[in-house]
């Protein structure tokens, strides 16, 4: 008898419909690509393959996520530069479809509204515009924050540029939302309108033409001045790009700054930050003409360091019918590359279930003498103090890290999920490399029914309810270790073990159990049955533990890392007897933190919040590489993946996701573009640095700065407009670029024997 798993209902964060505006041409996409099932791995082992320097962004192909400025904001309808403007969704609008017209692409409009949520850098009266077909709609009004604007009125199946009257008081900074609603009735088959562009226009006394930034016009792919060609960001004045990233000590921006044209005009670099008046870094005035020339520009980002920045490429001035080039411009990352980090014969990580930062060492800030190995590592290996989870379902969390993957991506985004065939995990990759390779867990959700397993040459699971000890996926994976190097002392080897950490039901000896106080304890925590007890007060929604129970729970959690501690020891003593520790990459981290309240103890799918997703990250590199540092820059779950196999001199078919964790230990990074996200259903976290933006779609977000409000009690959305925006349509773009069809998510089947052991385990 078998029963199969489905998720709770929620709303998909993105639909597949988005990507029909991903069109773009004349210029190159911004997103990441999508990850393909197939991977290819090299056999021969090499120096794990780095960053090479100077690491690079080209701002041409951040484009879509940027804002395009002329005499107003621009929005292209026709380029995917609308992700993650509709007024905080997660997905295009269905009614919104693509169309070609004369060679570019437009929207055709179905929906009877569409809302678009912008940020107006500085107070201005305004007035919207639109170039559009007209078709069962002949004219749209237009509202501003719910304040009627004007209408637009178009001309059936006839172009037509149509505009608003000029507001009469200048409208506020900050976030707004256009809302432009379409007449007339559908028949089947018909759409309101084609719109090419809507431009939210600020008045001037420029007589020319408008001519809109699109993608299309805005990428001179091989503008030429004197001979010497740059793919360029061409700009009309006053026109400007503004992109949003967080630099490093070591980005530099560097451009060529031209005239495309006669005359003369100048340009400016600018930097800006919500709450403060624009900076300008550096003006340009360059001359056009047969006789136009390059000027080169490099200007270091060191002073915005960690912040994020909005970096604004403007043509403040120009001759009327010429363009303020900015040639071939990227944010350039250390002039060195990190040092070569020697490859490993042995990679073993280790993910601990159901522990928290708190109580482990450095971050506890205090000595913790039960748990001599994870002390020594926190003096002796790399600690990392900004990782964090995608997920906060354990199996998710798990997949990524064995699959280099974002849950959207591999599908296992709900805890009745398993992790489908066609992933490839690392452990495939090594041993279709000639890598031995083994998994070991303890962990129920990562059983085979679960997905988890196929592709590696040695697999054990350990059920809760085997009676056998706590630490036996830990001392199973150190026996073969040693006998895998008996066996051939030249086997290269891959060990993934998923322990049980302070995860219940607990290991504990009669005497630790009759020493624990109260002596005349009598409430409902025993060991073999705790993680059933608090499922039960988990369905009950309330805080139910009293002192004791609560006293009792940290005891029995105390003592049981304590025996994991000890079986890690071990495990690092058979690499050691084998000869395999300086050669060995040893990663320890952890899949989601265990809640601190009665109704989240080990408890799974929990809101975002930023305790729960960050986790633990130690990290011992070939050689002591970096031994003994704390490291602050952001690290995620798909890091270990990629750093996992780098280390072994294999690689991803696909490009990888992530960063290699000793390229960010070196502190040579390069610029960080993409915030660390987090997804569970309709819900998101996205932080980036001290940022943190959270909330469910279609809902205005929350901005939380823990540098200044680490409790996240005051919502700082409408103060921190830019970098709210930024981080919005960062999260939406991402998850395009990776998301796999909601058709591939494959349902867990669990049988009789699994179902008891997820009910001992209190998963059920």
């Amino acid at each position: 008898m078998t029963r199969t798993l489905h998720p709770p209902p929620a709303l998909a964060l993105l639909s597949a419909a988005a990507a029909l505006l991903a069109g773009c041409t004349g210029c190159e996409s911004s997103t990441r690509e999508l990850p393909a099932g197939a991977v290819a791995a090299s056999a021969t082992p090499t120096a794990a393959p780095l960053p090479q320097a100077p690491d690079l962004v080209h701002l041409v192909d951040e484009l879509r996520i940027c804002d395009l400025e002329h005499r107003g904001l621009l929005f292209d309808t026709g380029a995917g530069a609308l992700f993650g403007r509709f007024a905080w969704q997660g997905s295009v609008p269905t009614g919104i479809q693509a169309v070609e017209h004369n060679g570019s692409t437009w929207a055709r409009i179905s929906e009877r509204q569409i809302r678009l949520t912008f940020v107006l850098p500085s107070a201005s009266p305004i007035f919207v515009s639109a170039r559009a077909v007209g078709l069962a709609s002949r004219y749209a009004t237009v509202s501003l924050d719910d304040q009627l604007l004007g209408t637009l009125r178009f001309q059936r199946d006839q172009l037509r540029i149509a505009s608003t009257p000029t507001t009469s008081l200048p409208a506020d900074p900050g976030l707004h939302t256009l809302t432009v609603r379409f007449s007339g009735r559908l028949r089947d088959g018909e759409s309101f309108a084609d719109v090419d562009w809507i431009r939210v226009g600020i008045p001037d006394e420029d007589p020319s033409t408008y001519g809109p930034p699109t993608l299309r016009d805005v990428v001179a792919p091989a503008a030429a001045l004197s001979g010497v060609p740059h793919r360029s960001i061409a700009l009309r004045a006053a026109g400007a790009v503004r992109c949003a990233f967080r630099p490093s000590r070591e980005t530099r921006l560097r451009t060529a700054v031209g005239m495309l044209g006669s005359g003369e005009g100048d340009a400016e670099i600018r930097v800006l930050r919500d709450g403060q008046e624009p900076m300008v870094l550096h003006r340009v005035h360059v001359e056009g003409g047969d006789e136009a020339t390059w000027t080169d520009v490099e200007l270091p980002l060191a002073p915005f360091a960690g912040s994020l920045i909005s970096l604004e490429l403007r043509a403040a001035a120009a001759t009327r019918g010429g363009r303020i080039l900015f040639g071939d411009p990227v944010l350039a990352g250390s002039q060195k590359p990190p040092p070569s980090v020697p490859p490993a014969r042995a990679v073993v990580i280790v993910a601990l279930n159901g522990v928290e930062r708190p109580d482990l060492p450095p971050w506890s800030g205090r000595p913790e003498p039960r748990l001599p190995t994870l002390s020594e590592l926190a003096a002796s290996a790399t600690t990392f103090d900004h990782h964090r989870a995608p997920s906060t379902v354990v199996s998710a969390v798990i997949a990524s890290l064995l699959t280099g993957l974002p849950p959207s991506a591999h599908t296992v985004t709900d805890a009745g999920a398993r992790l489908p065939a066609h992933m490839t995990t690392i452990g495939a990759i090594a041993t279709d490399s000639s890598v031995r390779t083994g998994f070991f867990t303890g962990v129920p959700t990562t059983f085979r029914a679960f997905g988890f397993g196929p592709g590696w040459s040695r697999v054990l699971e350990h059920p809760p309810t085997s009676g056998e000890t706590a630490t036996t996926p830990i001392d199973a994976a150190a026996a073969w270790i040693s006998e895998t190097v008996r066996q051939d002392s030249g086997n290269r080897l891959l060990a993934f073990v998923h322990a049980r950490g302070g995860h219940p039901p607990w290991e504990v000896s009669p005497k630790e159990l009759n020493a624990l106080k109260p002596a005349d304890y009598a409430g409902p925590i025993e060991p073999r049955r705790a993680a059933q007890v608090l499922a039960r007060l988990r369905n009950r929604r309330r805080d139910v533990l009293s002192p004791d129970d609560r006293d009792r729970i940290r005891d029995l959690f105390t003592i049981a890392l304590a025996g994991q501690d000890r079986a890690l020891g071990n495990l690092i003593g058979a690499l050691k007897t084998a000869g395999l520790w300086d050669e060995t990459l040893f990663i320890v981290t952890g899949d989601i933190a265990s809640g601190r309240s009665d109704a989240t103890l080990y408890a799974e799918g929990l809101d975002l919040q930023e305790p729960v997703l960050t986790l633990p990250l130690y990290v011992h590199f070939p050689g002591d590489l970096y031994a003994g540092q704390r490291v602050s820059a952001p690290t995620e779950i798909v890091d270990v993946a990629r750093t996992a196999i780098a280390s072994l001199g294999l690689s991803f078919a696909r490009k990888p996701l992530g960063k290699d964790l000793a390229a960010v230990a070196s502190g040579l990074e390069g610029v960080e573009r993409d915030p660390q996200t987090a997804a569970l259903g309709d819900r998101y976290s996205t932080r980036w640095g001290n940022l943190v933006l959270s909330g469910r779609l279609g809902v205005p977000p929350f901005l939380c700065d823990l540098d200044v409000d680490p409790t996240c009690a005051f919502n700082r959305r409408d103060v921190m407009p830019l970098a709210t925006m930024a981080l919005f349509r960062r999260t939406v773009t991402f998850d395009l670029s990776v998301r796999a069809p909601a058709s591939q998510r494959e349902p867990a089947t669990i049988d009789a024997e699994t179902a008891a052991v997820l009910n001992v385990w209190g998963a059920q």
